[in-house]
């Protein structure tokens, strides 16, 4: 079973951060698990390249950008989640990052799953 460990709101800038550093160049597609009970699964990939907060008022955003590299021009993505109230990141049997999990205020949870390090399924 994998951990799944809270971060601390105080530390989500450092740790988007240093989450990023670790995790450049991985593919990674997004996830969307609705309060219906609903899930949208992202079939494109695209390697993920940063993660970052930005802060509106008091309204946080996290801003992911990847990039497409399965066109001869590689394109940037840039997804922005707004109104975050959490971030937490999901670990691989081998204690890598499996995904980055960040819940809206209207309690979604959008999870960023990387490809495993352990299967390379992701």
């Amino acid at each position: 079973m994998s951990e799944i460990k809270q971060i601390e709101p105080k530390n989500w800038a450092t740790f988007l951060e240093e989450f990023s550093t670790r995790n450049n160049n991985r593919r990674a597609r997004f996830d969307v698990f609705r309060r219906s009970g609903e899930t949208e699964e992202e079939r494109q990939e695209a390697r993920f390249e940063d993660a970052s907060l930005k802060q509106n008022g008091d309204q946080h955003e996290v801003v992911v950008i990847r990039i497409d590299r399965s066109e001869t021009d590689a394109e940037k993505m840039h997804d922005t989640i707004t109104n975050v109230i959490g971030i937490a990141v999901q670990y691989d049997t081998d204690g890598s990052e499996d995904a980055l999990q960040i819940t809206d205020r209207e309690n979604e949870l959008i999870s960023l799953r990387f490809e495993s390090k352990v299967d390379g399924a992701s």
